[in-house]
């Protein structure tokens, strides 16, 4: 030390030393840390609680139809190899943050914006549209291949019920699907035929006025009109509703067919369906003794129509091991995208599916009678 000035330093090693705090650094990094973990936590909460307007599609399950398509009072043959109908997975409500993620970075996957695949219906009303759909699918499937073997099938109009609401349409918010529609302008309608004719009785602009019965009450319910932009009704004045008949079908007297596909709805798998009909009531096998996947609508004339989803349903037929999908014409590309090794046959009606069948190994297509009655009844 120095003569006469005192020394006060202190060693930081001294057990008597004053503490020192941190460095500000140290406290600064700390700090932003913390500040990152709570932004991480918030982020991660979020991610669970926070719902987006969207729909995710995904693979759902292949199924043998035979499993879920009955046939009693008739002979029915044995058969190798199964009919498989698929199903997607819809996302039942608003997906959160993780799930809209996990389907937008999955090939097999699609995100949908919400208002695209619901329109103006609410999804009560889009699951009501979907159950009526299947029960329509599997009418027409049973009418077909009965028709197809020669048997008569009746069937009646009692009503006429609204199908389908356009989004933005004039009927979107006033009429809902499901509705009973009596009468068009005071007009009573027996079959969805009448209802078109009776709407374009006005001008583009004038309202016309629908009376229904809805949750078991009368009601009118006037909706405007606008003008067709394109197609067939170009010009015309129309509502945007698919009105469609409320069909009841005889079938033929001993001739019991029942199909339970548990808690599955909508309607493609109406090809599926009549496919496995014919297969059940005609000896041979259909398949060849493989496993073919089929998804696709049916028309009462046997037309098949597109579903939608079919890459979802091309990925969910490859993990089942199908060697042949069998698919509407029009969804031939997409399906082919998800299919890998798979066979992939597009067809316009059930005769190019059993020709399809056939030309994979299957047995002789059934030979179609000289007559048929087919219902005059059209389903959606």
């Amino acid at each position: 030390m120095t003569s006469g000035v005192p020394d006060t330093s202190r060693s930081s090693d001294s057990p008597s030393a004053a503490w020192t705090p941190p460095p500000r650094r140290g406290r600064t990094r700390n700090r932003v840390l913390g500040t990152i973990a709570a932004i991480v936590l918030v982020v991660a909460v979020a991610g669970v609680f926070v719902k987006l307007p969207y729909v995710v599609i995904s693979p759902g399950s292949a199924t043998p139809v035979d499993r879920v398509v009955k046939v009693r009072g008739v002979p029915t043959y044995p058969h190798r190899g199964a009919l498989l109908f698929l199903t997607v997975s819809v996302t039942n409500g608003r997906p959160n943050v993780y799930r809209t993620l996990v389907g937008w970075l999955s090939s097999d996957q699609d995100v949908r914006p919400e208002k695209n695949e619901l329109g103006c219906l609410s999804r009560p009303e889009n699951d009501r549209q979907n159950v009526m759909a299947m029960t329509d699918s599997q009418q027409a499937a049973k009418t077909v291949a009965l028709a197809r073997l020669g048997y008569h099938v009746g069937a009646n109009s009692t009503g006429v019920i609204v199908f389908d609401v356009a989004p933005g349409s004039p009927a979107c918010g006033r009429l809902r699907v499901g509705d009973h529609i009596l009468a068009v302008d005071g007009k009573p309608v027996a079959k969805a035929a009448d209802v078109g004719p009776l709407v374009r009785a006005r001008r583009p602009g004038q309202p016309v006025r629908f009376t229904i019965e809805r949750a078991s009450a009368r009601r009118d319910v006037t909706v405007g009109t606008v003008v067709a932009r394109n197609g067939p009704l170009k010009g015309m004045p129309l509502v945007g509703i698919t009105p469609s008949d409320d069909a009841k079908f005889s079938f033929p007297p001993g001739v019991d067919v029942t199909i339970d596909p548990g808690p599955v709805t909508g309607p493609s798998a109406g090809l599926a369906f009549t496919l496995t009909l014919l297969d059940k009531l005609t000896p041979g096998d259909l398949t060849g003794g493989r496993n073919v996947a089929v998804t696709g609508t049916i028309a009462l004339d046997g037309s098949v129509g597109d579903v939608g989803g079919v890459a979802q349903k091309a990925a969910t037929a490859r993990r089942a091991g199908a060697k042949l999908f069998i698919v509407p014409v029009d969804e031939v590309r997409d399906a082919r995208a998800h299919a890998g090794s798979m066979k992939v046959v597009g067809v316009r009606t059930v005769d190019d599916a059993l020709r399809a069948l056939h030309d994979a190994g299957g047995a002789p297509i059934p030979p179609a009678p000289s007559t048929t009655t087919v219902p005059p009844v059209a389903l959606p």
